[in-house]
């Protein structure tokens, strides 16, 4: 295959009928923090693993020499994993393979075909395996049958209090794993730590992804005892969505909490309580507007709990001094990573969404194993 890397990515096109050595391709996501996107080619199929959009807003994956695919697998529907559905007429526009969850926020013009939360299914007659990954509704690993197993996490989490997660269990000797923290290994419990004391002090703004740790960060207060929790329309839909339509993602033991949450939290008004809104780096939604409205106030006090992209609102109030940075965990941990290479064996590791520089250390914590960041990788 031949193909060109830019800043960690690969960009490379093969004919889609040849059937030459089962191979991973590196399109984006691996060297630097980027778009989801990957290509396997097995058995003269081609098939993508997502296909983002940033961070920043409007990066895209480079897609002009790929050529055509038979298929597109999303692991979940965060706009890094889902944002470049765009793109899809340069790629033959092939169906889309997605579980119920993530299939219903997709363009309703898409030939989608359903994935198991957890369980197995297949894609163009390969063997898949699901399960949930802690990290969103609808979101899953996938393994597939191909080789000696390949396991792609997308993202996940162990952590976390709200969705479910289900250890993979099939040995995959190669996988492609979520590393997004790089040397980080700080518990859950810690960034809990962290953030109440801003609750107590007045109010607090959360700007959050509605679809992700939002709901997790607004059930984690009102088991703390904290009613008076505001919302955005995102938000609470997203809420009420997982007490109904999306419960299969959702861990057994907080059903009732959950139920609690939807029928406690009222619309943001003023400045008041605890208050999460969307989006999560304040370039789009309800965050956008309050963020405008309150950039020069003393009050709330604002705290971005996630990733920022250079140059957005959350990056440039985090620097001026207004908004405070804590992070909440929904990627994996450095030793949540070593015991999942450990638990499927496997021998090489391609870490993703982590930039090159964290590459030497996780060799070193994630040995036997071969950890490498260059492609395309014979599975």
């Amino acid at each position: 295959m031949s193909g060109a890397v830019h800043g960690g990515r690969q960009t490379g096109k093969r004919d889609a009928v040849s059937k030459g050595p089962d191979t991973l391709q590196l399109v984006s996501g691996v060297g630097a923090k980027g778009p989801a996107c990957f290509v396997i080619e097995t058995g003269g199929k081609r098939l993508m693993l997502d296909l983002g959009e940033g961070p920043p807003p409007g990066f895209m994956p480079n897609v002009e020499d790929i050529g055509p695919l038979d298929a597109l697998v999303l692991s979940h529907g965060h706009k890094d994993h889902v944002g470049g559905l765009p793109l899809l007429g340069k790629l033959g526009n092939p169906p889309v393979y997605a579980t119920e969850t993530v299939a219903r926020g997709l363009p309703k013009d898409l030939a989608v075909r359903p994935l198991p939360v957890g369980g197995t299914g297949e894609v163009l007659g390969i063997e898949v395996t699901t399960g949930r990954n802690g990290h969103a509704p609808g979101g899953i690993w996938l393994h597939f049958g191909i080789g000696n197993g390949f396991l792609y996490t997308g993202d996940w989490s162990t952590e976390s209090i709200l969705y479910a997660y289900d250890p993979p269990a099939k040995p995959a000797a190669i996988a492609l794993i979520d590393c997004s923290y790089g040397n980080y290994d700080k518990p859950l419990g810690e960034c809990w730590s962290a953030l109440e004391p801003f609750a107590e002090r007045g109010p607090l703004l959360l700007p959050v992804p509605a679809n992700g740790r939002g709901p997790e960060i607004a059930l984690e207060f009102l088991r703390y005892g904290r009613t008076d929790i505001y919302v955005d329309d995102a938000m609470d839909r997203a809420l009420r969505e997982l007490c109904t339509s999306d419960t299969a993602s959702v861990r057994g033991n907080v059903d009732d909490d959950m139920k609690a949450l939807a029928v406690t939290v009222k619309p943001i008004e003023t400045a008041r309580g605890v208050m999460l809104a969307a989006s999560a780096d304040g370039t789009s939604g309800v965050t956008k507007r309050l963020l405008q409205q309150w950039a020069d106030a003393t009050e709330p006090a604002i705290v971005f709990t996630g990733y920022r992209a250079p140059d957005t609102p959350a990056d440039r109030l985090i620097k001026s001094g207004r908004a405070a940075f804590l992070r909440w965990n929904v990627h994996p941990r450095l030793s949540d990573v070593a015991a999942l290479v450990r638990d499927i064996k496997a021998k090489t590791v391609i870490p993703a969404f982590c930039d090159r520089s964290q590459l030497p250390g996780l060799a070193q914590a994630l040995a036997p194993a071969q950890v490498t960041m260059d492609g395309p990788v014979r599975l």
